[in-house]
Protein backbone atom coordinates (compact mmCIF):
# COMPACT_ATOMS: atom_id res chain seq x y z
CA UNK A 1 0.00 0.00 0.00
CA UNK A 2 1.21 3.04 -0.56
CA UNK A 3 3.15 5.33 2.33
CA UNK A 4 1.99 8.99 2.45
CA UNK A 5 4.70 11.53 3.90
CA UNK A 6 4.45 13.28 7.20
CA UNK A 7 5.08 16.32 5.25
CA UNK A 8 4.65 19.91 5.19
CA UNK A 9 3.11 19.81 2.13
CA UNK A 10 0.58 17.00 3.12
CA UNK A 11 -0.15 19.09 5.78
CA UNK A 12 -0.86 22.09 4.27
CA UNK A 13 -3.22 20.10 1.80
CA UNK A 14 -4.74 17.61 4.43
CA UNK A 15 -8.45 18.45 5.35
CA UNK A 16 -8.47 16.57 8.84
CA UNK A 17 -8.38 19.79 10.75
CA UNK A 18 -11.99 20.45 9.51
CA UNK A 19 -13.32 16.44 9.22
CA UNK A 20 -16.77 16.11 10.92
CA UNK A 21 -15.24 12.65 12.32
CA UNK A 22 -12.66 14.91 14.58
CA UNK A 23 -15.12 18.04 15.42
CA UNK A 24 -16.69 16.74 18.48
CA UNK A 25 -13.81 15.58 20.18
CA UNK A 26 -12.43 17.25 23.18
CA UNK A 27 -8.94 14.93 22.62
CA UNK A 28 -8.85 16.27 19.22
CA UNK A 29 -9.38 20.10 20.59
CA UNK A 30 -6.47 19.86 23.02
CA UNK A 31 -3.57 18.30 20.38
CA UNK A 32 -4.72 21.48 18.30
CA UNK A 33 -4.55 23.75 20.59
CA UNK A 34 -0.80 22.51 21.82
CA UNK A 35 -0.05 22.37 17.86
CA UNK A 36 -0.99 26.41 17.86
CA UNK A 37 1.59 26.80 20.91
CA UNK A 38 4.10 25.76 18.91
CA UNK A 39 2.98 26.86 15.32
CA UNK A 40 4.75 30.27 15.39
CA UNK A 41 7.96 28.05 16.14
CA UNK A 42 7.21 25.48 13.75
CA UNK A 43 6.20 27.84 10.83
CA UNK A 44 9.61 30.14 11.59
CA UNK A 45 11.62 26.93 11.06
CA UNK A 46 9.53 25.21 8.52
CA UNK A 47 10.13 22.00 10.17
CA UNK A 48 7.02 19.74 11.42
CA UNK A 49 6.17 18.94 14.53
CA UNK A 50 6.22 15.42 15.80
CA UNK A 51 3.29 13.15 14.77
CA UNK A 52 2.64 11.91 18.09
CA UNK A 53 -0.35 12.69 19.44
CA UNK A 54 -0.65 14.97 15.90
CA UNK A 55 -4.77 16.04 15.03
CA UNK A 56 -4.18 15.51 11.26
CA UNK A 57 -2.64 13.63 8.56
CA UNK A 58 -4.02 10.40 9.15
CA UNK A 59 -3.45 8.58 6.47
CA UNK A 60 0.27 8.99 7.05
CA UNK A 61 0.65 8.82 10.30
CA UNK A 62 -2.06 6.28 11.22
CA UNK A 63 -4.99 5.88 14.35
CA UNK A 64 -5.89 8.79 16.16
CA UNK A 65 -4.59 8.42 20.04
CA UNK A 66 -8.13 10.20 20.10
CA UNK A 67 -10.45 7.63 21.46
CA UNK A 68 -13.35 9.80 21.42
CA UNK A 69 -13.96 10.15 17.41
CA UNK A 70 -17.30 10.54 15.84
CA UNK A 71 -17.42 7.43 13.95
CA UNK A 72 -21.01 8.37 12.11
CA UNK A 73 -19.70 11.35 10.89
CA UNK A 74 -19.43 12.15 7.35
CA UNK A 75 -15.43 11.20 6.76
CA UNK A 76 -13.47 13.68 4.21
CA UNK A 77 -10.88 11.58 2.81
CA UNK A 78 -12.69 11.72 -0.65
CA UNK A 79 -12.14 15.17 -1.19
CA UNK A 80 -9.04 15.59 0.11
CA UNK A 81 -5.73 16.53 -2.06
CA UNK A 82 -3.40 13.96 -0.47
CA UNK A 83 -5.72 11.25 -0.87
CA UNK A 84 -6.83 12.22 -4.38
CA UNK A 85 -3.13 12.65 -5.62
CA UNK A 86 -2.05 9.15 -4.05
CA UNK A 87 -5.38 7.25 -5.10
CA UNK A 88 -5.78 6.02 -1.64
CA UNK A 89 -8.86 4.26 -1.62
CA UNK A 90 -9.77 4.01 2.33
CA UNK A 91 -11.75 6.07 4.76
CA UNK A 92 -10.70 7.23 8.42
CA UNK A 93 -7.65 6.64 8.39
CA UNK A 94 -7.63 8.49 11.70
CA UNK A 95 -10.20 5.37 13.24
CA UNK A 96 -8.34 2.46 10.76
CA UNK A 97 -4.69 3.26 10.48
CA UNK A 98 -2.40 4.57 7.77
CA UNK A 99 -2.45 4.25 4.51
CA UNK A 100 0.39 1.80 4.67
CA UNK A 101 -1.77 -0.47 6.93
CA UNK A 102 -5.12 -0.16 5.37
CA UNK A 103 -4.80 1.11 1.70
Amino acid sequence: MAKIDFSRDNYNMCLCGGCPVNLSSKCVKIQEETLAQDFERIEKEGTMPSSDNFPGVYCSIGRSACGDLNNERRCLCPGCAVYLENDLKSFKYCLEGSSEEVG
